[in-house]
């Protein structure tokens, strides 16, 4: 089958104060009042729904978020859970704690969606057994964290080791080295259907916002008929992504992040090339709808 998911995951400001070890006491909602509406905006304009996996606790601390939501789940988006509070380190908090994030998140994003959470993304894309069998005793539809891409997984580890010689902590974590050499297309994992970040074929070079961002439309030019040989695209995003650091009032230190560094003109009209072709080539649906016809395939 051929097929294409467009994901957003609303990672908000603070937590990427927590990557790159920053005082997050500045953080601003940015991510959901900018980035995430102009998504909205645009997919509107294409036609397209999609999938925003949201952190639970942010409908809790702002009414203007809970809002923002429920407009994304009354437009026929789906809301999918990204756990309670993103800890970096979910899969290492022990299967209470593990439980509890899925439990407090699925009660809340249900209650602003209108109608049960079936799919999640772990923080970090960090999975175990475990955590895979929880969703699958919940009923969850699907997980959508396996991310098989070696260049993603190394320079991640590059990353977080010149913070430690920099004398810096990061939340994030590195999962196990054999993440880069999973499968790479839709499978059963541990009782549930695991969908994968999509990778392209032999090298795995990762196709997600941040990439598409540092490769600009000439490099997109490039992948492009390489994309094109993946039958089923999950290509994810985040709120960032269309966010710009100077309107939106981002605080400068955070220019950090590749996604900050490319203005929101030039953004938004990657953006709506990658996703008119996506529409255009493959259909887009969102992975809640996905999901039974990738399992019975």
């Amino acid at each position: 089958m051929r097929a294409a998911s467009i994901n957003v995951d609303i990672d908000s400001l603070y937590l990427y104060y927590r990557i790159h070890g920053l005082d997050e006491a500045g953080a601003t909602d940015a991510v959901w009042e900018k980035g995430v509406v102009r998504f909205a905006e645009l997919f509107d304009e294409l036609g397209v729904k999609a999938t925003f996996f949201v952190v639970a606790q942010d409908l809790e601390r702002s009414a203007a978020v809970r809002s923002i939501a429920a407009d994304l789940a009354a437009a026929g988006h789906e809301l999918g859970s990204h756990t309670y509070s993103h800890p970096y380190d979910l899969t290492r908090l022990g299967r209470a704690a593990v439980a509890d994030e899925i439990d407090r998140a699925h009660d809340l994003i249900s209650e602003v969606q209108g109608r049960p959470v079936r799919g999640f993304r772990a923080p970090g894309y960090t999975v175990t057994a475990e955590l895979l069998e929880l969703l699958a005793e919940r009923g969850y539809a699907y997980d959508s964290s396996l991310f098989p891409a070696p260049p993603y997984y190394l320079a991640k580890a590059a990353y977080l080791g010149l913070m430690r010689l920099r004398g810096k902590r990061s939340q994030s974590i590195l999962d196990r080295p054999s993440v880069m050499w999973q499968r790479r297309t839709p499978h059963e994992r541990h009782g549930i259907l695991e969908i994968p970040i999509t990778v392209l074929p032999w090298l795995r070079l990762h196709v997600i916002g941040t990439s598409l961002l540092q490769l600009g439309e000439r490099g997109y030019s490039v992948i492009a008929p390489w994309l094109r040989r993946v039958d089923v695209v999950n290509l994810e995003l985040h709120g960032i992504d269309l966010c710009d650091l100077e309107a939106d009032g981002v605080d400068p230190v955070l220019k950090k992040q590749p996604d900050l560094r490319v203005d929101l003109a030039t953004k938004l009209r990657l953006f709506r090339r990658v996703f008119s072709d996506l529409r255009d080539g493959w259909g887009v649906e969102t992975l809640e709808t996905l999901a039974p016809r990738l399992g019975r395939a």
